[in-house]
């Protein structure tokens, strides 16, 4: 029974990413006139401050490159926070748009792209991961096969108001590699929505190093301060 109803949940999910959210012509944050058919307007897309340069997380001597599309500010806040809380999937096209096009900006190689999981539990309450979705869109727009390598092993306490050495405690552990997983010298895209201090991105990093993978590369929406 357990089995069955976890399919069903899968199947729904699954129905549910295969959703193509229509462009109206109104612009998704402030709902003005957009040029193009695009998602957002002249106006909200300036309020966005984007990032130009590549970043690293460290930790204990290992390091991993990352991207992110902007700054956690204005316009990117409330994409994220939209598409987290809000069940706004346009978000998701407009922010996975973005942050396909900043992979081929920097002429980035990749194999295949993979996403921060999240528990069962919280699959459940939210209905969805809203960096799975991301990941769909960049997959579809740059034509790379989205795969789930990993799975998040139990609970955490939400990162927000945690400082840098408790949230790397907090998340210590919490991420598995599948290990049905054949991605041995593969260049492996990791997507989430959010970087701070790049706890949850090193660690889910970490577990698929385990598979041997060329490289690991990750990629967020936003960028944001402690």
């Amino acid at each position: 029974m357990g089995n069955e109803f976890i399919s069903v949940l899968k199947y729904i999910g699954n129905c549910m990413l295969q959703v193509v959210y229509p462009v109206s012509g109104d612009c998704i944050i402030c709902k003005g006139y957009t040029v193009d058919d695009r998602w957002l307007c002249s106006s909200c897309e300036n309020k966005i401050k984007y990032c130009q340069e590549r970043f690293e997380v460290t930790k204990n001597n290992k390091r991993y490159s990352y991207y992110c599309l902007a700054y956690y500010s204005k316009g990117i806040s409330e994409l994220v926070l939209r598409l987290k809380y809000k069940s706004d999937f346009a978000c998701a096209n407009a922010l996975g748009e973005k942050m396909a096009e900043l992979i081929v900006k920097n002429n980035l190689v990749i194999d295949f792209i993979t996403f921060v999981p999240a528990t069962k539990q919280s699959l459940m309450k939210r209905g969805y991961n809203q960096s799975q979705l991301l990941a769909k869109v960049i997959g579809e727009v740059l034509k790379v096969k989205v795969i789930s390598t990993l799975d998040k092993i139990k609970e955490t306490k939400d990162q927000i108001g945690l400082n840098e050495e408790m949230r790397w405690q907090n998340i210590s552990g919490s991420y598995k590699l599948r290990s049905d997983m054949k991605i041995k010298n593969k260049k492996i895209l990791l997507v989430d929505d959010v970087m701070t201090t790049g706890a949850t991105t090193f660690c889910c990093a970490e577990e698929l190093i385990k598979s041997e993978v060329n490289c690991v590369i990750i990629l967020t929406a936003a960028k944001s301060k402690l």
